[in-house]
C-alpha cells in the first residue's frame, strides 16, 4: 500500500476511534482520533537508532503535548510499537475526546487503540 491511505476504525461505546495510516516516502504518517470531540492532543516521533553502548538498535520516541491533553500517553505508545515493529520512522498524532469518561471507558479506548495498533502493523508486516 505505498503511498495510499489506510483508515481502520473500532467502535468504544457510542463513538468510533479512528486510526488513519498514510506512507510518506520510507516514513509513516498514523493520526488517531475519536469521540465526542476530535482534536489534536499529542504528537510522537519515533525512530530507529544505534545504541551507545552495545551492537544493537533502539527506538528513541519524543513526544509533544497540547496544554490539558493526556492523549500524548497514546502517541507515545504506538509510535513506538510500530517503529519497533515495522523499522520505520512513524510520526502519531492523537486526539481522542469522551465527555464525562469513567475509569472503565479509559481502558477501553486505550485497549481499541491498541487494537487498532496492532492491525495496521500486521497489514504492513504482510505487506511487505
Amino acid at each position: 500500500m505505498y503511498g495510499g491511505l489506510m483508515i481502520l476504525e473500532r467502535k468504544v461505546g457510542p463513538h468510533s476511534i479512528f486510526l488513519e495510516a498514510k506512507d510518506i516516502g520510507k516514513d509513516l504518517l498514523v493520526t488517531i482520533y475519536g469521540g465526542d470531540e476530535h482534536h489534536l492532543g499529542g504528537v510522537s516521533v519515533a525512530y530507529e537508532t544505534r545504541s551507545h553502548y552495545r551492537d544493537a538498535t533502539t527506538v528513541s520516541v519524543s513526544t509533544l503535548t497540547f496544554p490539558g491533553h493526556k492523549d500524548y500517553l497514546v502517541a507515545n505508545s504506538a509510535a513506538e510499537q510500530i517503529c519497533k515493529a515495522l523499522q520505520r520512522s512513524v510520526v502519531v498524532t492523537t486526539g481522542i475526546h469522551y465527555d464525562k469518561a469513567t475509569k472503565g471507558d479509559i481502558e477501553n479506548i486505550i485497549e481499541a487503540v491498541n487494537w487498532l495498533v496492532k492491525e495496521l502493523i500486521v497489514h504492513y508486516q504482510k505487506a511487505e
